[in-house]
């Protein structure tokens, strides 16, 4: 069975400028501090860093936006995971960035749940079947002190999000419904997906062949498809050569139209031109030798070469004007020319559409290709079925072999060994835990909520954690977490009382696994590990750590931008 081991969770307040950093032991470690230390503060964190939510934060702690990071072993392999709101970002041993989520059901969950090879799968309040958040595989390792001293399987916030779940997690975490039975069905669901998508192929190839039976028309059966289809072909690759034939004159005729245009244009601006000059010339007749300039009032000559000039200008606009006159003729000639082709060719493609449209006997000839076309889809459609048909067999056969290597899973022997053993484990550690009012009826069922009053409840949750734990260690095949337990002294335990619990908690931890307890005071307990004091009331993080750990977790942060 893999296990994680904790090694140390860092916590900044970049707002308050304080952090933390606190390392564990690999077997136990032992927070000791008052209340108001930020025990229970550090105790959540560990696993809200993971994704996992307690129901109650301090509002001073949520304030401070506190960033955690946690480094853990998984099966001897070292990762570190990083906590900022709903960002996550995971980190190999060397510190590399394995990947970032935001969000948890959608984002960080479903990779937790992977790496610790969770197979667990719930149904949501919309029956949609889902990888839960990590805090359904964190339940039975997390006693936290607001809630799990009076209900059990309630640690984490939010849990409701999935319809009777805790039936489902109970099962899962205990072995009765281990990882090899949500894979076996995992795999069943994948099949019936893929069956439900075949047969809704099927249903739509069905309706088609029904659909074009009823249009195929029994007159035209006996006609010689093979002339037809030899006609057709002809006529077609006629068209398609008048089609783009067409489409050459088409663009020509725009383009003549263009350059017919531009002439005009030119022809305007000549006339213009002709116009203006022969105002200058009759202007200048009209004056003496000598012209006063109306601007300046200078004198200047009015001679016979500058009237030339102008008389010459005119007669070259006139030759320009006979040239362009000449050009748009020719073009208006060109593009009526156009015309009579394109016309020509238009006349050609109705004929072939006439020919298509032509009937042998009482049947068109376009019904005989659609006839046949609509005989050869239905050849293709019944095979297209055939073909799902066997895909849906295969699927089916399939899913009945699971269903036989489920069985193995399902098996009523092993699941009764299973609950036997958490009942027997159950009635040991109250009687341990002096636990002797509880009726057998409070915790017979594996699932149980337990139901005692006083100082009993505590005590009586606690047999039943550590008697679920050992059912884990023992048949559970998912990896097993740290224990995580806060403040057990709840509902004024008696010294004598306390003192049990804490032995038994110590005693009873299964071997191999790491425990995290959060105390207020401890007596005289032996134990392999180390004790954390806290002793500064209402301030977990300090000064002291911040200028190293803000520097680390910001290099981090940036490393996943």
């Amino acid at each position: 069975m893999k296990r994680m081991i904790i090694k140390e969770i860092k916590l900044v307040s970049f707002l308050e400028e304080k952090a933390k950093k606190v390392t564990f032991h690999p077997n136990i470690t032992v927070i000791r501090g008052d209340n108001h230390t930020g025990k229970s503060s550090l105790i959540k964190s560990i696993y809200w860093t993971f994704g996992a939510d307690p129901k109650d934060l301090h509002p001073k702690w949520k304030n401070a936006n506190v960033i955690s990071l946690v480094k853990f072993s998984l099966d001897g392999k070292t990762y570190s995971i990083l906590r900022k709101d709903r960002f996550f970002a995971v980190f190999d041993d060397e510190m590399n960035v394995i990947d970032t989520f935001n969000g948890i059901t959608n984002g960080i969950g479903p990779f937790i749940a992977q790496l610790f090879n969770y197979k667990l799968v719930l149904n949501n309040s919309k029956g949609e079947s889902l990888i839960p958040p990590p805090a359904y595989f964190l339940l039975p390792f997390y006693i936290d002190q607001d809630i799990s001293w009076n209900k059990n399987w309630e640690s984490f916030d939010r849990l409701s999000q999935f319809s009777n779940w805790r039936n489902d997690v109970v099962n899962y975490h205990t072995g009765i419904r281990p990882n090899e039975y949500y894979e076996i069905n995992a795999a069943i669901r994948n099949y019936k997906k893929e069956i439900s998508a075949l047969e809704n192929e099927r249903k739509i190839s069905s309706n088609f062949i029904s659909k074009i039976s009823n249009q195929i028309k029994e007159e035209v059966v006996a006609i010689d498809t093979v002339q037809f289809k030899k006609e057709i072909d002809e006529l077609l690759s006629l068209y398609d050569v008048l089609n783009k034939k067409g489409s050459k004159l088409k663009q020509k005729i725009l383009e003549l139209e263009n350059h017919k245009i531009h002439i005009e244009q030119q022809i305007k601006v000549v006339n213009s031109t002709i116009s203006e000059l022969k105002d200058d010339f009759e202007f200048a007749m009209e004056q003496t030798d000598s012209v006063e300039c109306p601007t300046c009032g200078n004198i200047y000559e009015n001679s016979f070469a500058e009237r030339f000039a102008i008389a010459k200008d005119e007669d070259t606009c006139k030759d320009l004007l006979l040239s362009l006159n000449s050009d748009f003729k020719k073009i208006v000639e060109s593009i009526q020319s156009e015309y009579k082709i394109y016309d020509k060719n238009n006349h050609e493609q109705e004929k072939i559409r006439g020919i298509l449209s032509k009937k042998q006997g009482a049947v068109k000839l376009k019904d005989i290709i659609l006839n046949e076309g609509k005989r050869e889809m239905n050849l293709l459609m019944e095979e297209e079925i055939s073909s799902l048909n066997n895909e849906i067999y295969n699927n089916e056969q399939q899913i009945e072999d699971l269903k036989e290597e489920l069985k193995e899973f399902e098996d009523k022997k092993r699941q009764k060994e299973i609950r036997t053993k958490y009942f027997n484990l159950m009635q040991s550690n109250l009687m341990k835990l002096e636990v002797l009012t509880m009726s057998e009826k409070s915790y017979k069922t594996i699932t149980s909520k337990i139901a005692e009053t006083g100082s009993g409840k505590p005590r009586a949750l606690l047999a039943y954690y550590f008697s679920i734990l050992e059912v884990m260690k023992e048949f559970s095949t998912s990896v097993f977490c740290p224990i995580v337990i806060d403040s057990p002294n709840q509902q004024d335990q008696e010294k004598a009382n306390l003192d049990k619990m804490l032995d038994f908690i110590i005693e009873k931890k299964p071997e191999g696994s790491q425990l995290i307890l959060g105390l207020v005071e401890m007596n005289d307990i032996s134990f392999e590990g180390k004790t954390l004091i806290l002793n500064e009331k209402h301030s977990l993080l300090g000064k002291s750590d911040y200028p190293t750990i803000s520097v680390e977790i910001k290099d981090l942060l940036e490393k996943c931008e």
